[in-house]
């Protein structure tokens, strides 16, 4: 298990200060990280094993600004099982990215 990057720390908190606002991201590991050209996929563990509604969650109109990606990156959260379960980052279009994560911002 790793520690979480500080934009997946970013995007845990804006999704859960927009859906689960009691969440708390501190016991949160990586187990693993799936880059696929286009995305990644975090997976994670949640050492606290906080209850929440299955389901995707995004935060309302937000996105990544992320130098070399032109239309910037989406995400959501997704929560199966009543757990956390992993981040899914995509890119919009044809846009490749290689999981760099240098210069980035939520907008």
């Amino acid at each position: 298990m790793s520690e979480l990057t500080d934009l997946e720390r970013a995007v845990i908190d804006v999704v859960a200060r927009e859906n689960w606002p009691d969440f708390r991201a501190d016991a949160l590991s990586v187990l693993n990280r799936e880059n696929t050209g286009a995305g990644r996929y975090t997976y994670l563990a949640d050492g606290r094993e906080q209850a929440l509604p299955d389901g995707s969650y995004s935060a309302q109109g937000r996105m990544i600004e992320l130098p070399g990606v032109r239309n910037g990156l989406g995400f959501v959260v997704e929560a199966s099982s009543s757990r956390i379960s992993h981040i899914e980052f995509f890119t919009f279009g044809n846009d490749e990215w290689d999981g760099g994560e240098q210069g980035w911002k939520i907008v």
